[in-house]
């Protein structure tokens, strides 16, 4: 099926068999076939816990040129094989810090590998994801540093919600609003339904996981009227105790309000499926069809940052899959 995925971090969709080699070479230990963190019944205790296989895992890798290059070049790899004709790559600056080169040479990179990318029928384009914990000083610095750069076409705030409100960001975003480039807020995830409308009402048109929202009839409201879009991400959801069990996920109630859905990874590395096997799940636990999944994939395609001619190739595709998948 061809496949649209508006929601996934660059640090945390590097496949495993690459993240297993890496942290051998660079750390000298041999990570089990399944790590701890994928084990069936596995569930994060807290945020602090998933944050940390950052640090553990991928720090050690990180700290150079080649390093870098080597986990951008297998997520792109890995949207290649699963047949994502349309990607929003989450990318964090803090990250570039870590590593001694100028973040012109991490964004040439990135520009190299999204053309790389696009020879396979793959269109990525780089969000900067912002870490709310860092605070607005050092977002507005990052956007003032990236919002006029063309491999950068949005922002993204993200981390651990609590005590920092979108709002805290709104002088931050403006010039992003303002360079008429995408401004997309996770929200909702680990507070309430109050942060999802101040990411609203500060210009973000796409909510990362928004799940507070299932309980605000104002708030669904809100996402309707403005046709903001959700970026699901179920099993992410499930991992972090956001909601009790996969079943559970609101996608349905989202959209029995009108709301636009999409469905997403997240941090495959981290939460185990991919998107090719995220929508396995939702076909196997939420009794999804193939007229939801092709749903799902053209909702992300009607926010996509394609020409029309490229968006509109892309739906017909998805389109001819419907029809080979039931040809009757």
């Amino acid at each position: 099926m061809p496949k649209a995925e508006l929601h996934l971090h660059l640090e945390g969709s590097v496949r495993l068999a690459t993240l297993r080699d890496a942290h051998h070479r660079h750390a000298g230990e041999q990570l089990p076939e399944i790590p701890w963190w994928l084990e069936d019944d596995f569930r994060f205790t807290d945020f602090e816990q998933f944050r940390a296989l950052f640090r553990d895992y991928l720090t050690p890798w990180l700290t150079s040129e080649r390093g870098f290059a080597e986990m951008t070049r297998d997520v792109m790899d890995s949207l290649i094989a699963q047949n994502i004709r349309y990607a929003e790559v989450n990318a964090c600056p803090s990250w570039f810090n870590r590593i001694e080169l100028p973040v012109e040479t991490i964004l040439e990179l990135f520009a190299e590998e999204a053309a790389r990318a696009r020879t396979a029928g793959t269109h990525v384009r780089w969000i900067a994801g912002l870490n709310r914990e860092e605070g607005p000083e050092e977002a507005s610095g990052w956007v003032r540093r990236l919002v006029d750069e063309p491999v950068v076409a949005g922002f993204d705030l993200h981390g651990n919600e609590p005590g920092w409100p979108p709002a805290l960001f709104a002088d931050a975003f403006a010039p992003v609003c303002e360079a008429g480039k995408k401004l997309k807020i996770h929200a909702g995830e680990f507070a309430g339904s109050d942060y999802i409308r101040e990411a609203v009402e500060i210009g973000a048109t796409q909510i990362g996981h928004g799940l507070s929202a299932e309980h605000d009839p104002e708030v669904l409201a809100l996402l309707a009227e403005r046709q903001v879009v959700l970026e699901c991400c179920p099993t992410s959801n499930e991992r972090l105790r956001n909601i009790p069990t996969y079943p559970e996920h609101p996608t349905r109630r989202f959209e029995e309000a009108g709301v636009i859905v999409t469905i997403n990874s997240d941090d495959a590395i981290w939460f185990g499926p991919d998107l090719t096997e995220e929508l396995g799940r939702m076909v196997i636990e939420l009794n999804a069809r193939p007229d939801d999944l092709v749903r799902w994939m053209t909702n992300a395609l009607a926010v996509a940052l394609l020409d029309g001619e490229e968006r509109e190739e892309i739906v017909a595709d998805v389109g001819r899959w419907l029809v080979e998948l039931n040809p009757s």
